[in-house]
């Protein structure tokens, strides 16, 4: 979850404008509950921060601040809480990190009346809390505050975005890079990559690689989320853009699906647990493999856990139809039911704006929401996974409401592949059926 130069902010707005899904047919919310009015005064030590402005907030506010995340993550936002502290003195905020099972146990607190004020939103938590009125409607806090749609990524806001009103201010983002060891190509003789590489090239490395008898050649397991830079590169999707109907089926799907499974039945690709990782991520550490797909979170994985482990990226290799890669995001959000929504909103919006984001990318952690803050990643590994959110084709992991149910099915479809039990047109073919029901609500 990280960035480019700037010098690629216009590329990466307009593939991600492309990239943006479309409408969505949702019940209407129901109304929120009023909102009290501001406080005479605010309670801040100074009265804005970045470009952005100190909203009043209610005197004495003390909100609860939920996430999921491990140790790097949650000091992450400690740190991001000891920030807003100093423009909030008056606001205690609580935070309770939720490291497992965040969304079921999140919809349990939810129903029973003990959510947090403020917490991450996914595609499943919005699609659960939008529709019903338990978000908080933002776009007159962020006015308030001199923030704007605007400011963000724009693709990045269509998951939390519902009849026109935002309800989830985007937190980070992340894309994938081929990532690979460069003793792997030394042992096999062959050139590193670059990237004007093709699948070709990759298949070809793999190939190569594989039969060192050292490493697997290339890792992927059967996910939907690999194998989207596939499906996307060869002009494929999963769905149509205004999610009614799947698109499995098509010649550019199953012509990738078929690319990648043929390449797992020649043994150049393999899985993670093929060569006893616990994910592909790992595999690279270990030296099991040569490549794979991965993102920006390899940089910390490697860092901590590999740190003698010499490893490299580049920019995902080109499909047929041109560049692509898939891009994953989560957002901020605020419980409609908080009895202190100015101070939750204002939590939300400092934590996602370009002030704390700036401080966020210097940890390595994530990519900023902000296209003008794409210079600010430094590693190099970092910065070649991060190209990917600029590809003409590269498309963000929502479809609609059902983006969950539809993923899965890819990936189950995958899998019956890579098992030997169907061949892809007849996988592929059940997941299009299955993900039709889905879609048509069946």
């Amino acid at each position: 979850m990280r960035t480019r130069t700037l010098s690629l902010v216009v590329l990466i707005v307009l593939a991600l404008i492309v990239a943006a899904c479309g409408g969505r047919a949702e019940p209407t919310p129901t109304p929120a509950p009023a909102q009290p009015a501001a406080p005479s005064q605010p309670v801040a030590a100074a009265q804005t921060y970045g470009e952005l402005k100190v909203i009043p907030v209610e005197p004495g506010a003390k909100i609860v601040f939920s996430g999921w995340g491990d140790e790097t993550e949650q000091k992450i936002y400690r740190d991001s809480i000891a920030r807003f502290k100093q423009f909030y003195p008056d606001v205690t905020v609580d935070f309770q990190p939720i490291p497992a099972d965040f969304q079921t146990k999140l919809k349990a607190m939810m129903a029973g009346g003990t959510a947090p004020d403020v917490f991450y939103v996914d595609d499943q938590l919005m699609t659960a809390f939008g529709p019903t009125g338990q978000l908080l409607a933002l776009d007159p806090y962020i006015a308030e505050a001199g923030a704007s749609r605007a400011d963000f990524i724009p693709a990045l806001l269509t998951i939390f975005t519902l009849d026109g009103k935002t309800y989830g201010l985007p937190k980070d983002w992340g894309t994938l890079g081929l990532v690979y060891l460069p003793e792997a190509f030394q042992a096999a003789g062959i050139p590193e990559p670059t990237p004007a590489w093709t699948w070709n090239d990759l298949k070809a490395a793999a190939e190569a690689i594989q039969k060192t008898g050292k490493y697997g050649g290339f890792c992927m397991n059967a996910d939907w989320a690999r194998f989207a830079p596939f499906a996307f590169g060869n002009g494929g999707a999963y769905a149509t853009d205004d999610f009614s109907a799947p698109l499995l089926d098509t010649p550019a799907v199953i012509e990738a699906a078929k690319f990648v499974t043929d390449m797992k039945k020649a043994g150049t690709i393999v899985t993670s647990s093929d060569v006893g990782a616990g994910w592909c991520g790992e595999a690279i550490g270990k030296k099991l493999v040569g490549m794979t797909y991965e993102g920006g979170w390899m940089v910390n994985f490697m860092r901590q856990n590999y740190p003698d482990v010499v490893w490299k990226a580049v920019e995902l290799p080109a499909g047929p139809k041109g560049k692509a890669s898939v891009i994953f995001t989560n957002a901020i959000g605020v419980n409609a039911s908080t009895k202190f929504p100015r101070a939750a909103a204002a939590l939300t919006i400092f934590l996602t704006s370009r002030y704390n984001q700036a401080e966020i990318v210097k940890t390595g952690f994530a990519y900023s929401t902000h296209p003008d803050q794409l210079n600010l990643v430094v590693d190099p590994n970092d910065r070649a996974i991060a190209a990917g959110g600029t590809f003409p084709l590269t498309r963000v992991a929502y479809w609609g409401p059902n983006t969950g149910k539809v993923n899965d099915a890819v990936s189950k479809a995958l899998e019956r592949v890579y098992l030997g039990e169907q061949t892809v047109e007849q996988s592929f073919a059940q997941a299009h059926e299955e993900i039709n029901r889905i879609l048509s609500g069946q």
